[in-house]
C-alpha cells in the first residue's frame, strides 16, 4: 500500500473498526519500533491479518495541544519539570486491542489508526496522573507497592534503567540522559 493510500485511509477516507495484536516483536533494526501482527473479525464473520512497524513510544510535539495538555496536569500534580513532555508507552501487547481503519470495498487495504491509537494511549496516560496518589500506588488485594512497570534500558539511549528505583518513581527519568522513561501501571 501506498504511503498516499494509508494517508486516505487515516484523513477519514477508511471505515473504522478494531483489531486485536495476535503478535508483537522488536525490529531487527531498532529496538524502539515493534513488528505488530494485528487481526480484524469484520461483522460479516471475515478474518483479515495483517502486519506493520509501529513505534512503541508516543511523545506529542512540542507546543502542540497534547503536549500544552500534559504541562498542565503535571504541573497540577507537581512534579519536578512540569513542561517536559514524556514518552507514552503504546497498547502493543498480544490481546491489546487496536484501532484500524481499512478501505470497505477492499479490506486488504487496512492500517493501525495510529492518530487515534495515541489519543487514546494519553488520555489514559492523564487518567493515570490525575488519580489520587494513594490510588495510583494501591493495588487491589495487595499492600503499597511499585506502581510501574518500566524497561530494564532507556529506550532514548539504551543505557540500563535502575528498575527498583525508577519504578516507584513519581516521575521516572533515565540517570544518562535525563530523559522520561516510559511507565506502564502494573496490573
Amino acid at each position: 500500500m501506498t504511503q498516499a493510500e494509508r494517508g486516505k485511509l487515516l484523513t477519514g477516507e477508511g471505515s473504522a473498526g478494531m483489531g486485536m495484536v495476535v503478535r508483537t516483536e522488536p525490529s531487527a533494526a531498532d529496538s524502539r519500533i515493534s513488528q505488530v501482527r494485528v487481526s480484524v473479525r469484520f461483522k460479516d464473520g471475515d478474518t483479515v491479518e495483517f502486519g506493520e512497524e509501529l513505534a512503541n513510544l508516543y511523545q506529542p510535539a512540542a507546543g502542540s495541544p497534547e503536549a500544552r495538555r500534559l504541562a498542565e496536569v503535571r504541573e497540577a500534580e507537581q512534579l519536578r519539570h512540569p513542561g517536559r513532555i514524556p514518552k507514552i508507552q503504546l497498547p502493543l501487547s498480544v490481546g491489546e486491542r487496536v484501532p484500524v481503519r481499512y478501505d470497505a470495498a477492499d479490506r486488504s487495504k487496512i492500517v493501525i489508526d495510529v492518530p487515534t491509537l495515541q489519543k487514546r494511549a494519553l488520555h489514559e496516560y492523564i487518567q493515570r496522573e490525575q488519580k489520587p496518589k494513594a490510588e495510583s500506588t494501591a493495588r487491589p488485594g495487595s499492600g503499597f507497592g511499585p506502581p510501574w512497570v518500566v524497561p530494564a534500558h532507556c529506550p532514548n539511549c539504551g543505557a540500563p534503567v535502575d528498575q527498583a528505583t525508577a519504578s516507584r518513581d513519581r516521575d521516572p527519568h533515565c540517570e544518562f540522559c535525563h530523559q522520561p522513561v516510559p511507565v506502564k501501571p502494573v496490573s
